[in-house]
C-alpha cells in the first residue's frame, strides 16, 4: 500500500508539472465550457429576435367572411396582406418563398359564429422555416380574435370562459416529410461523421509525426531519396486517407443503425432510405474528403512541431472544442446555408450536409461551399509543408 501511495505522489507531482497538462485539466474546461454555453445561447436569441422581426407575407382568403380577424392582421406588426392569391397555388406559393404562410376563412365560418358554434380557421405553413415564425405569429392573432369572441359570448350568455373556443384553428404544413425529417435530424448526421473523421486522423497525424521522433525513425525517412514534399504529401495521403475511411464507416453505422430500429413507420423508414441514398452519401463524402485533408495538414503540422507524442496530445487537445461550436452551431434552428455561412469551415458542411437531407440545397451556396473547404485544405497542405521544411521544427529541443 505504501509502494502504491509513493508512486500515485510522484505520477501526481509530475502531472501537476507540466504546464500543458494543467491547462488542459483546469484552464481549458473553466474558459471554454462557459464561452461556449453563453455563446450558443446568445446565437439561439440572436436567430429568435431576428426570426420575430422578419416581415412574413401571409395570403388571406375570405376577408368578407371574418372582417375582424382580417383587420386584426392588418394591424399586426411586420405583416404583409395578399388578398386574391390563389388557393390552389398556397402550396407552391409557399415553396417558393412568394409568401410565408395562408389564411382561409371558408363561408360557414361566420354563421357558425353568429350561432354560438365552434368555426374552423385553415392555415397553410411550412414548417422547417426557421423557429416556425409564420405559424407562431399567424396562430397568436388568431387566438386574439378568439379571445375576443369567447369574451363576448361569456358577458352574453354568462357562461365560463375556460370552457370552449370558439375559433378552432386547421393546421397545414405544406413541408415535406423529407423537408421536416433532413431540417430536424439532418444536422446531428454531419455532427457525426466530422467528429469521427477528426478522430480518424488524430491518432495516425500524431504517430507519424511525433511518434516517428520518439522512435528515432524520422531521421532514416530524411536521409531516404525522397524528397521532403514527397515525405510530407506521404504522411498527409496516409492520415487523410484515415479520416476519410473513418468518416465513411460512421455514415454506413448511421444507415445500418436506421434500418434496426423497428420503430420506425415504413412510410418514414422509405423516406429516410431515400434520403441515404448513393448520391446523397456520395456527396456528402465529397464534402468530408476537404475537412479530412484540413484536419490531416493541421494535426500533422503540431504532430511535426511537437518533441513527443505527449506534447502532440496536449496541444491537440483542445482543438476537439474548436471543431464542436460551429458543428453545434449548426444544430440550431434558424442557422441556415447562405452566402456568409457558406464560407465558414466546418459550419458550412454540417448546414450543406442538412439541406442535402431534406432535398432544400442551393447549387450556387453548395458549390461556394466546395471552393471554401479546397482552398482551406490547400492552405492547410501548404502550410503544413514549409512547417515540415524548417529544421527548427523538426529537430526542436
Amino acid at each position: 500500500m505504501n509502494q502504491f501511495i509513493t508512486i500515485f505522489k510522484k505520477e501526481l507531482k509530475d502531472i501537476l508539472r507540466d504546464r500543458r497538462t494543467i491547462i488542459m485539466m483546469i484552464i481549458v474546461p473553466m474558459v471554454v465550457t462557459p464561452m461556449l454555453i453563453v455563446g450558443v445561447m446568445k446565437i439561439q436569441r440572436a436567430q429568435i429576435e431576428k426570426a420575430k422581426a422578419k416581415e412574413i407575407r401571409v395570403a388571406f382568403l375570405g376577408k368578407e367572411n371574418a372582417s375582424q380577424l382580417y383587420q386584426i392582421f392588418e394591424e399586426g406588426e411586420k405583416i404583409v396582406l395578399i388578398d386574391n392569391f390563389p388557393e390552389d397555388s398556397i402550396a407552391a406559393g409557399i415553396e417558393s418563398e412568394e409568401i410565408d404562410g395562408a389564411v382561409i376563412v371558408r363561408s360557414d365560418f361566420h354563421t357558425n359564429i353568429e350561432s354560438d358554434h365552434q368555426g374552423n380557421i385553415e392555415i397553410y405553413f411550412k414548417s422547417s422555416d426557421a423557429y416556425g415564425s409564420a405559424i407562431k405569429r399567424m396562430a397568436d392573432l388568431i387566438d386574439s380574435y378568439n379571445e375576443q369572441i369567447v369574451e363576448e359570448r361569456v358577458a352574453r350568455l354568462g357562461l365560463d370562459k375556460d370552457l370552449f373556443d370558439a375559433v378552432a384553428i386547421v393546421e397545414n404544413d405544406v413541408s415535406s416529410v423529407q423537408e421536416r425529417i433532413g431540417k430536424i435530424a439532418g444536422g446531428y448526421l454531419p455532427y457525426m461523421f466530422i467528429i469521427f473523421s477528426f478522430m480518424g486522423t488524430m491518432y495516425p497525424g500524431i504517430d507519424l509525426g511525433a511518434g516517428e521522433k520518439e522512435r528515432g525513425t524520422l531521421e532514416t525517412l530524411l536521409s531516404s531519396p525522397a524528397n521532403r514534399l514527397q515525405i510530407v504529401l506521404g504522411k498527409l495521403g496516409v492520415v487523410s486517407l484515415s479520416g476519410i475511411i473513418t468518416a465513411l464507416i460512421a455514415i454506413l453505422g448511421i444507415y445500418v443503425a436506421i434500418q434496426m430500429i423497428e420503430d420506425i413507420p415504413a412510410d418514414m423508414l422509405a423516406v429516410i432510405m431515400d434520403m441515404l441514398g448513393f448520391k446523397i452519401i456520395v456527396t456528402i463524402l465529397t464534402l468530408v474528403i476537404p475537412i479530412a485533408i484540413f484536419f490531416a495538414a493541421t494535426i500533422l503540422s503540431i504532430s511535426i512541431y511537437a518533441k513527443s507524442f505527449k506534447e502532440a496530445q496536449s496541444i491537440i487537445g483542445p482543438a476537439n472544442m474548436i471543431i464542436i461550436i460551429p458543428v453545434i452551431i449548426g444544430l440550431l434552428p434558424g442557422i441556415e446555408l447562405d452566402a456568409i455561412t457558406a464560407l465558414v469551415p466546418i459550419l458550412n458542411v454540417s448546414l450543406a450536409s442538412k439541406d442535402l437531407l431534406a432535398g432544400t440545397i442551393n447549387p450556387l451556396h453548395l458549390v461556394e461551399v466546395y471552393l471554401s473547404l479546397f482552398f482551406l485544405a490547400g492552405v492547410a497542405v501548404w502550410g503544413c509543408v514549409r512547417w515540415f521544411n524548417r529544421e527548427e521544427t523538426l529537430f526542436r529541443t
